[in-house]
């Protein structure tokens, strides 16, 4: 069996039809959803890249694999996806364009046989995307320097600028054509592969055409945005929302999320292009095939933007798509994380795909009904609003999510307040194990739950997990 695994960077699942509220048009995500095994809870485990694709990698959690933030690369012992399937004879190959998955970041890429970077052209001549660039570099330069979301080797390249530009510039067209084109030579020599492709045109910033992160001028409006840009994407790229006082004015945030919204409705055509090319060739019959994200994206939620110092639902929770060769559809509303990802593809390499013991095996799912997930915060930068300065956990069920972060613990009511707008920040851990309980966890979990949420924390919320043992005990 064919393992194809299809990142769509960025691509949150409140921002979809999934939410219930207003949304781009999905056609195909939407065919795609009723023709797969559908995940309504499924969440990242990271806010970020790298950590979020190392713990696919990997299946541990970012405080166990050690890439984030405090790191920038993945030194751990883990044996990787990509490793294993290729000791099993598959072709191991990864297509991207994402900078965190270019080979630069020691260890991020480990196993991979083959590794290609798909990057946009950069118009000759004079153009308005010229001027832009041009209008922009200084601040990109700054961008590179200061923000998190870089390795050293790339912040030291002086070429890397121009790698950035292009990265801006949709190309997931031309990588998903790649893609077709290698998927079709396995085929031929009959070589099982395991195929990863990040795609990038849904991630900032956020292009609103098949060709330019410009708008067509058709309006005074799209004039306006096209001028804007270069002042805009650059004031949110290098943690400054993380800050006390920042602001964005209403109309840079409606424009931002309005572009978003257009450049999900790209990707969609581009995925549909893609799949039906590849159906009608008969490449994914015997192919395992996982669509997801590897985190959201904020537009101005809880003060945040992009995809940074958050583990809230605008930044972990994602689609999940998985779809099985006979196998039928079906939704899955459990909690799951995407790191689980890791048992369900690397059971292929034991002779064949395996339900049983991975997450579409009910018994799994129930033996573990909540997601864990962490954030690492970035040490580099000064001025940081205090809450942005400590690493933070956090623990989803069905009903409740609970967030501790500088020896506090938030709960958030998920049933109630899907949006977390009115968190409970005075809860002890005692009574989060109460309600925990409630939302079906046993002895064994609320335990589990207690220590992922003190791990990164100091004295007082270990003293809290003690308090909680001592509750649920009683």
């Amino acid at each position: 069996m064919n393992v194809l695994f299809v990142v769509v960077d960025s691509l949150r699942y409140d921002s979809l039809w999934l939410s219930g509220r207003p949304s781009p048009r999905t056609p195909f995500l939407e065919r795609f959803d009723r023709e797969s095994i559908s995940f309504r809870r499924a969440y990242a485990p990271e806010c970020w890249t790298l950590p979020a694709h190392v713990s696919f990698f990997t299946g541990l959690l970012p405080s166990e694999h050690g890439a984030h933030f405090q790191s920038m690369s993945y030194r751990g012992g883990a044996t990787t996806l990509a490793a294993i399937l290729s000791a099993q004879g598959y072709a191991t190959e990864l297509l991207t364009r994402n900078s965190v998955l270019d080979g630069s970041i020691p260890g991020v890429i480990r196993g991979f046989q083959r590794a290609t970077q798909v990057l946009g052209e950069i118009p000759r001549g004079v153009t308005p995307l010229l001027l832009v660039l041009a209008l922009a570099k200084p601040r990109v330069r700054r961008l590179i320097r200061d923000s998190g979301f870089f390795g050293l080797a790339q912040k030291e390249r002086a070429s890397f600028i121009a790698t950035l530009a292009r990265m801006g510039i949709p190309a997931d067209g031309p990588l998903l054509e790649r893609a077709l084109e290698r998927l079709s030579e396995h085929h031929r020599r009959c070589q099982p592969y395991f195929a990863f492709l990040n795609l990038y045109d849904v991630h900032a910033p956020y292009s609103p055409s098949e060709t330019s992160p410009l708008r067509p001028i058709a309006s005074p409006q799209a004039l306006l945005e096209n001028f804007a840009l270069p002042w805009v994407l650059p004031k949110i790229s290098n943690h400054a929302y993380l800050k006390p006082g920042f602001r964005m004015s209403q109309w840079s945030r409606a424009m931002l999320l309005a572009r978003y919204h257009r450049a999900i409705e790209l990707e969609d055509e581009k995925l549909r292009l893609f799949f039906e090319a590849a159906d009608a060739q008969r490449l994914l019959d015997d192919t395992l095939v996982v669509v997801t994200s590897d985190h959201g994206e904020g537009f101005g939620e809880h003060g945040l933007y992009l995809h940074d110092g958050s583990l809230h639902e605008t930044h972990v929770h994602v689609p999940l798509w998985i779809r099985v060769p006979g196998g039928s559809p079906a939704v899955i509303d459990d909690v799951v994380s995407t790191r689980d990802l890791f048992a369900l593809i690397s059971s292929v390499s034991r002779g064949g795909f395996a339900r049983t013991g991975t997450l579409l095996d009910p018994a799994v799912r129930e033996r573990r009904p909540a997601a864990f997930a962490e954030h690492f915060h970035y040490p580099h930068t000064t001025g940081l609003h205090p809450r942005h300065c400590s690493n933070q956990s956090a623990v989803i069920t069905r009903r409740w999510k609970v967030i501790a972060r500088n020896g506090a613990i938030e709960v958030h009511d998920l049933r109630n307040d899907p949006l977390e707008l009115n968190p409970i920040s005075t809860a002890r851990l005692d009574d989060v194990a109460r309600l925990w309980r409630g939302d079906g966890l046993d002895r064994d979990h609320v335990d589990a739950a207690g220590r992922h949420l003190a791990k990164l924390f100091g004295s007082k919320s270990r003293s809290s997990v003690r308090r909680a043992g001592q509750a649920q005990a009683a």
